[in-house]
């Protein structure tokens, strides 16, 4: 071995040999932590796209699944920022429904990570389809005219409405009620606006939110 290379590999022979193993050792505890298994539990979320204008999703069960998944750390901690939510497509429901997917079907998986488990497995989505309808306005009263008026005629403008609402409640609707109209505080004959009472299977009003209300009051001690 020429006198040049000997010197060059035996010149700090121990400060080189520390550094190898150094080296070797760092490598070691890097690879083992790629090697090394783990496991993690995850919430994620469930998501409603394409939902047509005709229909309304009205329950949705559950709104996010929890997922165990096991794999190389370095893929499981990744994970927790790469999967995606569960996407439901209900681009061709048009009417009222009650639709069941596996959650796992749905589930985009990283690559390097085992699917363990997944709860609740069934994603249940309750969809229902809009519908209207007409019906009759009927004036609510509440008290009574002092005396000697007499009611001769009450009357609303429109006398009937179209509701909206989902079909499967939409039949339940026979009349629409105004607001109360307290007698009691009406002294003449008076024309003015009143709302329509909206109730808990009526979502809205299509052309109309209130009516105009004509009551036609007598003084019957005037003819005296």
């Amino acid at each position: 071995m020429p006198e040049n290379l000997k010197k060059l590999i035996l010149n700090n022979w121990g400060l080189k040999t520390s550094a190898l193993v150094l080296a070797v050792l760092v490598w070691a505890i890097i690879n083992g932590r790629e090697r090394t298994f783990s496991e993690k539990t995850l919430k994620i979320p469930v998501e409603i796209f394409n939902v047509s204008n005709n229909v309304e999703v009205v329950n949705l069960r559950p709104e996010e699944v929890t997922v165990s998944l096991k794999g190389a750390s370095k893929f499981v901690a990744a994970a927790t920022t790469e999967i995606n939510p569960i996407k439901i497509d209900l681009k061709n429901i048009n009417e009222s429904s009650k639709l069941n997917y596996f959650a796992e079907d749905y589930l985009e998986i990283p690559a390097g990570v085992q699917l363990i488990s997944i709860h609740p497995k069934m994603i249940v989505v309750y969809v229902e389809e809009f519908a209207t309808r007409e019906v009759p306005v009927k004036i609510r009263f509440r008290g009574r005219l002092k005396a000697p008026l007499i009611l001769k005629e009450a009357r609303v403008i429109p006398d009937r409405v179209t509701v909206m609402g989902y079909k499967s409640q939409i039949n339940d609707i026979d009349v629409v009620l105004t607001e109360e109209v307290d007698l009691n505080e009406i002294g003449q004959s008076l024309t003015r606006r009143i709302a329509l009472k909206q109730t808990r299977n009526i979502l809205k009003f299509r052309d109309y939110r209130d009516v105009e209300l004509q009551l036609e009051i007598e003084d019957r001690s005037a003819k005296k």
